[in-house]
């Protein structure tokens, strides 16, 4: 595994982290008890608008998201998995809850800036998939924003079980639309009625996508399977229909609205919300 960047100890500890945000198209859980090898395969597009974890030292733990205090936070089980006190402070464009991956985000960031110090990017990866896991909040997203960029999960878990393979695209400019979600990923996918569902789906979108791993033929099979698999709120249906882009869909599990990049989606968007433009990420976790 690469090492993440080292930076010099001093008295005044601070280190800070960034994770790119997470959209995840289609996916298929698996079955696994382990934690490490639990997850789920898919196609993922992470994008440079993520969050960025700062923190330090003190004598009381402080955690903060835009400024404003968190209890019972994702940063705050990391830091006591690793015995640290002090200042965490998240920051993101993004929503809470929004299906951006902005928990996984917090738990991979709030890890390497505490860890620092040359620390082998496998014992990140490994904290922050099982925190996310036993909290319920995602299946994917840490073994996603590890890759950064359009990749597919051809095995999913954490270090050393997973298998991910970044998709090579130019630089691509995307637009999306967040919105914060009421049901969480885990509530989604605990009912065996939708698990059916979502594993037959995903395991067609999954087959049909590596006959054409390309960006536009993924952003086809995950509306398809986002529809196919009753994960689409009538809010979402209703942006979704008036949008004429062919390449737009929803990111799992969520409300939120993604697409390639153009005049018309938004417009579109700008009636529903606050969209945001950016681009497909080329990295992942970034230390410093």
């Amino acid at each position: 595994m690469r090492r993440l960047g080292s930076q010099k100890e001093s008295s005044n500890y601070s280190h800070k982290a960034f994770s790119p945000g997470s959209a995840t198209l289609f996916f298929v859980p698996n079955e696994e008890q382990d934690l490490l090898r639990k997850g789920s395969r898919g196609v993922s597009i992470c994008v440079e608008t993520g969050i960025t974890t700062k923190v330090e030292r003190s004598d009381a733990m402080d955690v903060r998201f835009n400024g404003i205090p968190i209890d019972n936070s994702i940063q705050e089980a990391c830091a006591n998995m690793l015995k640290f006190t002090g200042r965490i402070f998240s920051s993101s464009e993004l929503p809470p809850s929004s299906g951006f991956g902005l928990s996984a985000g917090a738990a991979l960031t709030t890890c390497a800036a505490i860890m620092g110090n040359d620390t082998a990017s496998g014992e990140i990866y490994e904290i922050a998939h099982t925190i996310e896991l036993q909290r319920g909040t995602g299946l994917g997203d840490v073994q996603s924003q590890m890759a950064g960029g359009f990749h597919v999960r051809i095995k999913g878990g954490s270090f050393p079980f997973s298998i991910t393979e970044k998709i090579m695209e130019e630089p691509t400019e995307l637009i999306i639309l967040p919105f914060r979600k009421k049901t969480p990923t885990g509530e989604v996918i605990k009912s065996p009625s939708n698990l059916e569902e979502i594993v037959t789906n995903g395991k067609k979108a999954f087959k049909a996508f590596m006959k054409k791993p390309t960006l536009k033929n993924a952003f086809t099979l995950g509306r398809k399977f986002a529809f196919d698999s009753n994960l689409v709120s009538p809010k979402a249906e209703k942006i979704l229909d008036d949008m004429t882009a062919e390449y737009a869909s929803v990111s799992l599990i969520g409300d939120s609205i993604i697409a390639l990049y153009d005049q018309a989606s938004l417009e579109v968007l700008r009636k529903y919300g606050d969209p945001v433009k950016t681009k497909i990420s080329s990295d992942g976790l970034i230390l410093g």
